[in-house]
């Protein structure tokens, strides 16, 4: 112990690595932010390094350097020491360093931090190596590690190779490490302390070894006997801890005992108590009394495979000497199973109580096997109670009449304990019988011994009765079918007879067996199958109940009708259809009758809707349609045809048609075949004339009582023929006489010619005796008021009206004033006259009249009159009407007379002033549309000019640093590719980025990028330049240019309309250039030109199937100068499609401002115009178009090389 006490510092640190001094350090490091640190520790013979990070040279140099810094900061320190100390045992030599003075004495105090912010300005280490090394110390902090007594045990030092500054959190911080590092220095000098005492401690321990063995062997010993044990046994401390966890826990739980010995039950969900409530209070308090554990308790356990098992406890508490408990055990079942079979036990005495058959169960083994049980169904069924029941055989319900032959069956199966089912009549305790169905079965035990008889009971009473009732019922039905005059028959689900009664003897002269095993479906009427089979099918599908309406055919072929109604006799358990029962009435009579009551009523509907057409009025073919499509609907017939006879040729001509009939021939047979179908002519007869003839054309013959009211209609119908044809011609005869009227009226404009022309057209057509026509004049005098000018009257009439007496001027001048008509049917009996008028009219012989007023817009008034002077005449609604249109027709014509002349001068002058007008507006029209588009151009080539401009600068600077860019990736791909020769393993990062990206992919596919770009860029670089050369439209001045660069620019321009696209093949161009020198013009119009007449080729293009081509050829050829008689050079441009081409008429009018063959909105019809211009009146030269339909079109561009003196522009 005394040798223990006496080790150096350096020996007591050897003791331990320097593991924990290694953490301190990296904390401290982290803290400070630097990347070099130390701890080394001191004694008075020499100064080693305990923990480092970050050093680079030697590390005697920083121990050298620590030992300059301490001796330069503490000068009066010296290192206490009494022993020689050696060197760290995990030291090297180079890590100890003796210092310069170590005959010093310590004086007590505490040491300072030792903080130099920047060494390169520091005087004091002007040649140390750290300060010289590259990288080279620039910062230094010394943290002093000291005992509680003040004495100086070590130095932590931190190092920065560039000046800085520490903040004091950060000072602090490194203080508090270094005094831990004391701490954990003073810790260890303390555990070698402890050792001794621990040795001690071990010769004590080997004594006692011995009689611990002991004690593990009767340990073992008890441990085995709990593990062969078959119930649960636990074992708890005071606190409810678990000491002992036997193997049969293990398995239940599903815990072994390592895992749960020393911990409660209810860390592992496991509880011995009877709720998690006791368990929680339990668990609660720190040592459980005797009357908190209850002796016996139950609890669910869950094991780790969520199986749940129910665990019955008995509990014992071990007490110490002193009273106090020591130990508790809980000794514990598995009783699942048997609660299991608890509550399946009363489930089924449940069951067996709530069975509605009655149960009981006898005594096998005793005398006369007694009844021992009973239930409730049991005790209802026979009217006894339990009590009355046990112990008695089940013979007492049984009586007099029950089946013998049923009772010896049940003593047989008793006797060989076999199983029985037998139906019996016994008696209840009132005396009532009941029908019971009996089942009896033996009980055994598990050595197959017969211990009980269960006997199950089951009251049929019901079904007793059920089944006396049918066989009652079928006794009935059966007296019925056989007497009842309906065909009553039995099918199976697809028709097949089964059972027909005697009934089909009379009704079809079958007999039963002749039908039976037959289809009823060979029976039924072909056009009839469809319904009843569709019922038939409904029925089978979802009904119960059907009725249908069909007819059956006897056995000498006819056939007659039936109703029939089915009923589908269905299995209760499956639903399927079993049978089919039906029951069928012959209803031919009252079919009959419903035919023709039927065919009245349609004869009703017919005639109704034949005289409302006649009577509505319309065109002869309107009503001959309305009155064929009526007879077609409500006859059902195959088609109907209706001829008129021609007034003219009197020859018959088809009007309408209803429904298919043959037309091709009229006959005047009243009865032919046609084509399977029967034909009925009706001849169309009024007063003896015939005026047409009907043809009804039916499948099957038409009864008597449709060909009489067929009869009726066709007279009708030529009634209506006749009328309609009188009224037509009166109509034509009307419209003749307007016609003629107005025809005049646009023919001549002289009054009296018109005049004099309606008078006497009115008295012809009206059949009056006079007609005349007069001027109104208001005068002071009534007699002048009237002035008959033109008038027309019949040759018979000896003398007519001349002049009015005045009593009639007065009157008829109000009526004028009032502008009302008059109407006077007869003069004698008109009312509303009074006696001086009518005796005028009677004085003038005046019998009937129809005056009419008119006034023109110029106020001028007047009127036509008719009159009838020997007989009366009525006036009819008709003559009204005629009569006031042609007032009117004259009273436009008075108008359109005067004005005539007056507007007939002005006319002419308007019309020479309109000429020159028109001439005008057009012209101007042109020169603005012109205007306009020329400033539109003018604006596109600026717009185009200044885009080019802009894009050629950065497109300029993409191509020209192109191939840097493809020298440069090169360059990469090379060093990449000998990166991967020369490191071909590389780390998991790199790998999983290589995949990532597609390394392999890139290296291929960026080259071919920047060839696409570069291509692009070229592109682009065309295109500008064909815009820059496009965008010369407004130039005042003709350069010599290049005609094939000003084609091919256009091209580059049109390139998106014409090239092939993803839903078609694009144009072809087809190009077939000459050797062309120069021409002088204006370059940006002649752009414009063919601008237009490609443009136009394309969209002639348009949906035309391939080839789609357009075909350009230059030449050059002379033209003679008539003048000079030398040779002109021209350059001629044909540009060609294939398209549809244009007619003659329209390519005469082709560069015709606003002419264009194009829908609305595609076009302005200017683009040929401005083109022809620009080639005629800038150029000098010509623009034509060849082209014939089908052949496409091709245009000619001729123009001087160089232009004519006077087209160039002057300065």
């Amino acid at each position: 112990m005394g040798q223990q006490e006496n080790l150096s510092l350096q020996e007591i640190m050897g003791f331990q690595a320097g593991v924990t001094f290694d953490h301190l350090l990296k904390i401290a490091i982290h803290i400070a932010q630097a990347p070099v640190g130390y701890i080394s520790l001191i004694d008075a013979s020499c100064q080693w390094l305990k923990s480092q990070v970050g050093l680079q040279a030697q590390t005697y140099h920083y121990l050298d350097f620590c030992e300059t810094v301490i001796s330069l900061h503490y000068p009066d320190n010296c290192f206490k020491s009494a022993k020689t100390l050696k060197k760290d045992q995990t030291s090297s030599p180079t890590e100890t360093r003796s210092p310069s003075d170590a005959g010093l004495s310590s004086s007590s105090k505490n040491f300072a931090p030792i903080i130099l912010e920047d060494l390169s300005t520091n005087k004091q280490f002007p040649t140390h190596p750290l300060l010289k090394f590259n990288p080279a110390i620039r910062c230094y902090f010394g943290i002093p590690i000291q005992t509680k007594e003040g004495v100086l045990v070590g130095m932590l030092s931190i190092m920065d190779y560039e000046p800085r500054h520490l903040s004091p959190d950060s000072l602090q911080a490194l203080e508090a490490i270094a005094e831990q590092v004391s701490v954990q220095m003073n810790l260890h000098r303390q555990l070698i302390h402890a050792k001794g005492k621990l040795i001690k401690l071990e010769n004590t321990i080997q004594k006692r070894s011995s009689i611990w063995d002991i004690v593990r062997q009767e340990r073992d010993f008890v441990c085995n006997v709990l593990d062969t044990l078959s119930a649960l046994v636990i074992v708890l401390d005071p606190q409810g801890k678990i000491i002992r966890f036997n193997r049969i826990c293990e398995e239940i739980s599903g815990y072994s005992a390592q895992e749960i010995e020393g911990k409660t039950p209810q860390e592992f969900g496991l509880s011995i108590y009877h709720s998690p409530v006791e368990t929680d209070a339990f668990s609660s308090k720190s040592s459980t009394s005797p009357a908190e554990f209850p002796p016996y308790c139950e609890s669910e356990w869950i094991d780790l495979n969520r199986r749940t098992h129910l665990i019955g406890w008995s509990n014992k508490i071990i007490y110490n000497p002193d009273g106090s408990v020591e130990h508790l055990i809980a000794t514990g079942t598995d009783i699942t199973m048997r609660r299991e079979s608890e509550k399946m036990l009363r489930l089924l005495e449940r069951a067996i109580a709530a069975s509605p058959s009655g149960i009981v169960i006898s005594d096998a083994k005793a005398k006369d096997n007694p009844i021992i049980y009973c239930n409730p169904t049991f005790e209802r069924i026979t009217g006894y109670s339990s009590s009355d029941i046990q112990g008695r055989n089940c013979r007492f319900l049984q009586g007099n009449d029950t089946d013998p032959q049923a009772i010896e069956t049940i003593r047989n199966s008793l006797r060989e304990a076999k199983d029985c089912l037998v139906t019996l009549k016994n008696y209840r305790k009132d005396g009532t019988p009941f029908w019971n169905e009996l089942a009896i079965s033996p009980v055994r035990d598990t050595t197959g011994e017969v211990t009980h008889f269960i006997g199950i009971q089951t009251d049929i009473s019901e079904r007793k009765r059920a089944e006396e009732a049918l066989k009652t019922s079928e006794e009935r039905y059966r007296l019925l079918a056989e007497n009842a005059t309906d065909l009553i028959s039995r099918h199976n689900s697809e028709g097949i007879y089964l059972y027909a009664s005697p009934a089909c003897r009379k009704l079809l002269k079958y007999e039963p067996e002749e039908l039976i095993g037959h289809s009823a479906y060979d029976f039924f009427h072909p056009e009839d199958v469809a319904s009843v089979r569709a019922s038939h099918q409904t029925l089978l599908a979802q009904g119960e109940i059907s009725l249908v309406s069909y007819r059956i055919r006897r056995r000498n072929g006819e056939y007659i009708w039936f109703e029939t109604t089915a009923h589908a006799v269905r299995d209760p358990q499956t639903g399927e259809v079993q049978e089919l029962v039906a029951v069928s009435r012959d209803i031919t009579t009252r079919k009959k009758a419903e035919v023709s009551l039927l065919e009245r009523s349609h004869l009703s509907l017919l005639e109704a809707e034949v005289g409302k057409a006649l009577g509505q009025g319309g065109t002869t073919i309107t009503i001959l349609q309305a009155c064929s499509d009526a007879i077609a609907s409500h006859l059902s017939v195959t088609g109907v045809a209706i001829w008129t006879v021609n007034r003219s040729t009197h020859h018959l001509e088809l009007q309408v048609t209803s429904g298919q009939c043959e037309v091709e021939n009229c006959s005047d047979c009243p009865e032919r075949i046609s084509h399977n179908c029967l034909c009925l002519n009706f001849a169309l007869v009024v007063e003896g004339r015939q005026v047409g003839m009907m043809e009804i054309s039916s499948r099957r013959s038409l009864t008597e009582q449709v060909q009489n009211a067929l009869y009726w209609i066709a007279n009708a119908i030529a009634v209506g023929i006749d009328r309609v044809a009188a009224l037509e011609e009166l109509h034509s005869r009307r419209e003749g006489l307007l016609f003629r009227l107005a025809s005049q009226i646009r023919d001549s404009l002289d009054l009296n010619t018109i005049l004099a022309k309606a008078v006497s057209e009115i008295r012809s057509l009206l059949q009056v005796d006079q007609c005349h026509f007069l001027w109104y004049l208001p005068t002071t005098d009534p007699r002048s008021s009237f002035v008959i000018t033109h008038q027309a009257q019949s040759s018979n009439l000896s003398q007519g009206l001349v002049d009015y007496p005045p009593d009639c001027v007065s009157w008829l001048s109000e009526k004028i004033e009032q502008h009302q008509s008059v109407q006077i049917n007869d003069s004698s009996q008109v009312d509303g006259l009074d006696g001086q008028t009518r005796s005028a009219l009677h004085q003038v012989g005046v019998a009937s009249m129809l005056f009419l007023p008119l006034e023109t817009r110029s106020g001028q008034r007047g009127a036509i009159v008719c009159n009838h002077y020997q007989n009366t005449h009525d006036w009819t609604v008709n003559d009204v009407e005629l009569l006031q249109a042609v007032v009117d027709q004259l009273a436009i014509a008075i108008d359109q007379a005067e004005l005539y002349a007056q507007t007939r001068a002005a006319a002419l002058a308007a019309q020479t002033q309109a000429a020159q007008l028109s001439h005008a507006l057009l012209d101007l029209q042109e020169k603005e549309a012109k205007l306009i588009q020329s400033e539109k151009m003018s604006s596109l080539g600026q717009m185009v000019a200044g885009i080019a401009h802009e894009i050629n600068n950065p497109v300029n600077f993409i191509y020209g640093n192109l191939d840097y860019v493809r020298d440069y990736t090169q360059d990469l791909l090379d060093v990449l590719r000998l990166y991967q020769e020369s490191y071909p393993t590389s780390s998991p990062e790199i790998k999983e980025k290589i995949e990532e990206v597609d390394l392999e992919f890139i290296s291929e596919d960026l080259p071919k990028i920047i060839a696409s770009m570069e291509m692009g860029a070229d592109r682009i670089r065309q295109i500008v330049v064909s815009l820059r050369n496009f965008s010369r439209l407004d130039e005042a001045e003709m350069k010599p240019v290049d005609i094939h660069e000003g084609i091919d620019n256009t091209l580059l321009i049109l390139h998106s309309r014409w090239k092939a696209k993803k839903v078609g093949s694009g144009v072809q161009i087809i190009k077939n250039y000459a050797n062309l020198p120069k021409v002088e013009c204006y370059a940006g119009q002649l752009n414009q030109v063919f601008m237009n007449i490609i443009s136009n080729a394309i969209d002639a293009l348009d949906n035309r199937p391939d080839p789609r081509q357009i075909t350009i050829d230059t030449e050059l050829f002379e033209v003679k100068n008539p003048a000079d008689r030398l040779n002109i050079p021209y350059v001629r441009v044909k540009i060609k499609d294939n398209g549809s081409g244009v007619s003659t008429a329209v390519q005469n009018r082709l560069f015709d401002p606003f002419f264009t063959t194009k829908p609305v909105g595609k076009g302005t019809g200017l683009g040929l115009s401005i083109s022809y211009k620009i080639v005629v009146e800038k150029h000098g030269g010509s623009l034509k178009c060849l082209s014939e339909p089908g052949q496409g079109c091709e245009f000619w561009i001729e123009i001087p090389v160089e232009p004519p003196p006077e087209l160039r522009p002057r300065d």
